[in-house]
């Protein structure tokens, strides 16, 4: 991976959108460009989107082919952006009138964007800690959530699993109907698959839901799923819980499937008996193993570059490597694959001068992984 100047303060969500890298969080800066909580990165540099926010961004989705940003935030610049902002290409502006307060996830279900977090009211109605927006109007979902241990009742995570959308967070009923910290939606009404619950520590909330190999899979600070024990991650099969090992032995926060490997980030150090650092990867044949550090790391240079560029990187043991370059329709340009090369410092220059200026994709492939990073052509 090429490495680049970071921001000053932490990240709490991302997503891609024309082709450019957006990132939402606690910062001000990214790459010493100030950016108030939002920024997007075009594989060359950080750049701000419009004024940003004052307060932070806890989540970002595409809908519509549209930008939306949700969190803790009520301006952009001077303009009222109440907790659910839309990007229109050149300022931030409120969906419908607002939320009352802080919204902590976005998902799109069945052509709809779904909203949940810790507000009441959305759109001028109670909704109860989740709301949907269809491009015109914002409407509750069911009867909501309510009833969280000490009063705090919160939907922090979504996600799309066998044609429903589950909702996990903190929370005890949705209307009359007991369901704790996770629930299924249908499309017509909310339904329980088993409580969550059973923190040593702290208050049970599901902080993170990931489908993954036809199961859904459940991260955040908990003992039980149903009526298995599972210590903060826990996975669903349609039909019956089960637990990975000993699970971690700390919270779970975030769950995310790169080349077909489930990530798994919290603060944990054990990780189903696996001594790990926060970070543990899992897969169906060799369940939880530590997160290997990357033998590859890439250069491109210059960049933006005019009739050829200069890859470099270094590998930390042998390997084949093929270097390829697509355009921005993924079309393939450019081809060169070597022999098995050995552990070292490497270096390959590649013609780029019958290519028109634009944006394109590096990508060094090694074995079953994949390293890309973007460059710029500008004569």
């Amino acid at each position: 991976m090429m490495g680049f100047v970071g921001c000053n303060d932490s990240v709490l969500c991302f997503t891609y959108f024309n082709d450019d890298l957006y990132v939402g969080g606690n910062f001000t800066q990214a790459g010493g460009v100030p950016c108030n909580h939002l920024a997007r990165w075009d594989g060359t540099s950080w750049e701000a989107v419009g004024d940003g926010f004052n307060q932070p961004v806890h989540a970002l989705a595409v809908y519509n082919n549209e930008l939306y940003a949700g969190g803790d935030f009520t301006l952009s610049g001077t303009e009222s952006v109440n907790h659910l902002g839309k990007w229109n290409g050149s300022q931030w502006i409120q969906v419908s009138t607002g939320i009352d307060d802080d919204v902590e996830a976005l998902c799109v279900y069945n052509n709809t964007l779904y909203v949940g977090g810790d507000f009441i009211m959305a759109g001028g109605s109670m909704v109860n800690h989740i709301c949907r927006w269809d491009g015109t109007t914002i409407s509750g979902v069911g009867s909501g959530f309510t009833g969280g241990m000490m009063g705090q009742v919160m939907v922090h995570s979504f996600c799309v699993y066998n044609g429903s959308l589950y909702a996990g967070g903190m929370f005890e009923h949705s209307g009359s109907v007991d369901m704790h910290n996770l629930a299924m939606w249908n499309g017509t009404e909310w339904s329980s698959i088993g409580d969550i619950g059973g923190a040593m520590m702290g208050q049970n909330v599901v902080s993170a839901l990931c489908a993954y190999n036809g199961e859904l899979f459940c991260g955040g600070n908990f003992g039980s799923c149903g009526s298995m024990s599972a210590n903060n991650l826990g996975k669903w099969n349609g039909t019956s819980w089960s637990n990975i090992g000993t699970g971690m032995d700390g919270s779970v926060f975030s769950l995310a499937v790169y080349q077909n490997i489930l990530y798994i980030a919290g603060s944990f150090s054990s990780a189903a008996g696996t001594p790990v650092n926060n970070i543990a990867e899992y897969t169906s044949t060799t369940g939880i193993q530590s997160v290997q550090a990357s033998y590859i790391k890439l250069t491109i240079f210059p960049n933006p570059a005019g009739d050829i560029i200069q890859v470099r990187w270094v590998s930390e043991k042998s390997s084949q490597v093929d270097l390829i370059v697509s355009d921005v329709n993924g079309r393939m340009v450019f081809e060169k694959k070597s022999e098995v090369i050995s552990p070292g410092i490497h270096q390959e220059d590649i013609p780029v001068i019958t290519l028109n200026n634009g944006i394109y994709l590096l990508t060094l492939r090694t074995g079953d992984k994949n390293y890309s990073s973007k460059f710029e052509i500008a004569r």
